[in-house]
């Protein structure tokens, strides 16, 4: 704000007005500029600027070079726009804890992030976050909620074959090792938060 004013004020010190009319022109234009500003009319929405954040952490991984510092640097942007609750950011720095590519490997917290991203409806994320119930890495081994995960995240993939394939199958071996029991109440579980059959 104070830079629209001193940019006005620099304005119309630089230019001598002789016509009164024009003056008060230029200040209510600044004065509109002030108004707008201080509303946040000329800030970008928080969804535009996580996605922009989201999109810079993305070219910096797909950057040729210094693989770390590229993965740091992304962790950053991926910071950002995760605080703005970016799905894709969310699951990025739950990848990023998983591996330990640029940072501490830390499970507890890659499971975190992917709970985050997940519940944002992120499929990756439903689907990473299942891995890691099923096997109790980073996350408490339960079975009932790696299948609930997995059945979310059908409903969401859509129709793309390999996702799908690769639901399925994740689907067909927790379902080998659960009972009638737990399968039918994983999915009594889903129809409840989802309000569909499955």
């Amino acid at each position: 704000m104070t830079n629209i004013i001193s940019m006005l004020g620099q304005f119309t010190t630089h230019y001598k007005f002789a016509d009164r009319y024009k003056r008060v022109l230029i200040l209510t234009f600044g004065v509109i500029l002030i108004v707008l500003a201080t509303a946040g009319k000329l800030h970008a929405e928080p969804q535009s600027k996580a996605q922009a954040h989201y999109l810079t952490g993305i070219k910096l991984l797909q950057q040729k070079g210094d693989a770390a510092s590229s993965q740091a640097k992304a962790n950053i942007w991926f910071t950002m726009a995760a605080a703005d609750g970016h799905s894709g950011a969310l699951f990025h720095l739950g990848v990023t804890y998983e591996t330990g590519r640029g940072i501490q490997q830390n499970l507890q917290l890659a499971a975190h992030f992917y709970r985050l991203a997940a519940a944002r409806y992120h499929v990756a994320a439903q689907y990473n976050l299942a891995v890691m119930h099923a096997n109790g890495n980073g996350a408490e081994r339960d079975l009932e909620k790696a299948l609930g995960l997995i059945l979310i995240a059908k409903q969401r993939s859509g129709a793309h074959p390999k996702i799908k394939q690769r639901l399925d199958a994740f689907q067909a071996s927790i379902e080998d090792i659960l009972s009638d029991s737990q399968i039918h109440r994983a999915r009594w579980q889903v129809e409840q938060l989802f309000g569909t059959g499955l």
